[in-house]
Parts: structure tokens; C-alpha cells; sequence
């Protein structure tokens, strides 16, 4: 008998829930985004423009996540002084 023992193959692992996640996140984004391709207008300040209604959705989203980010660190910075 060979005392050698024979290679080890590794198992493969499942996915974790971090890729079922980002998965069904992706397949809602898409959705989304098909769900939403009509064209809306626009009026904002001085641009009036047509344009697909989640290019609006995602601007609106940016510019309240760029607000939210920002109070929190002017007002750190109006107590400190």
C-alpha cells in the first residue's frame, strides 16, 4: 500500500447572503430603471429640458444624499469655532 494520501480537493462554497443581496439589489435597480423610461420636463431654476424620469430620480437622489452627507459636517464645524 502507498502511504501517500491523495490530493485534497477543496469544496466549493455556496454564495453568502452578501452576493444574494447585491444581487436582488441589481435586479430592483433594473426594474427600476425600466419602469421609469418615460420622459418627464424638468423646469429648475433657469433649465427647462425633457428627460428620462430616472435620470430625475437619480439627480434628486444624488443631490439629497450630497445634503445629508454635508449638515452634519457644517454644523460640526460652526461649533467648533
Amino acid at each position: 500500500m502507498d502511504a501517500r494520501q491523495p490530493p485534497v480537493i477543496p469544496q466549493k462554497e455556496r454564495p453568502g447572503w452578501k452576493v444574494w443581496a447585491l444581487g436582488t439589489a441589481g435586479v430592483l435597480l433594473l426594474i427600476l430603471v425600466l419602469q421609469n423610461l418615460q420622459k418627464v420636463r424638468v423646469d429648475f431654476l433657469f433649465i427647462h429640458t425633457t428627460i428620462p424620469l430616472i435620470f430625475a430620480l437619480l439627480i434628486a437622489g444624488a443631490l439629497g444624499a450630497l445634503i445629508g452627507w454635508a449638515t452634519p459636517h457644517i454644523r460640526r464645524g460652526r461649533r467648533e469655532t
